[in-house]
Formats: structure tokens, C-alpha cells, sequence
């Protein structure tokens, strides 16, 4: 469980330093925000897919 959690922080950073760049920065700085944040929801849905017991998906 704690490996989840600690994926799930680093999701956590992604996104929010992917917001804060999208929302605060110019061209270059909100490209790479967007992507930051594309990068942390995919983290998010690996972790939601990938969850111990889940019904949805298993290995």
C-alpha cells in the first residue's frame, strides 16, 4: 500500500506543478504545464486500473 501512496504523491506533483505552469506561465512554460498535467492524470488512472482487488482490471 505504500508503494501506491507514494506513486499517487508523485501523481500529486505532477499535477499540481502542471497546473501552476499552464495557469501562470507563457507559451513554452504552459506547453510543458499541460503536459505535466497529462503526464499526472495518467498516473492517476494507472493507480485507479492497477489497484489491488480492483473489479475492473486484473493481471
Amino acid at each position: 500500500m505504500g508503494e501506491l501512496l507514494a506513486v499517487l504523491f508523485i501523481g500529486t506533483l505532477f499535477v499540481a506543478s502542471g497546473l501552476i505552469l499552464a495557469f501562470t506561465a507563457q507559451d513554452k512554460g504552459r506547453k510543458l504545464g499541460m503536459a505535466l498535467l497529462g503526464i499526472g492524470l495518467f498516473v492517476y488512472l494507472v493507480c485507479f486500473l492497477f489497484y489491488p482487488n480492483s473489479e475492473r482490471y486484473r493481471i
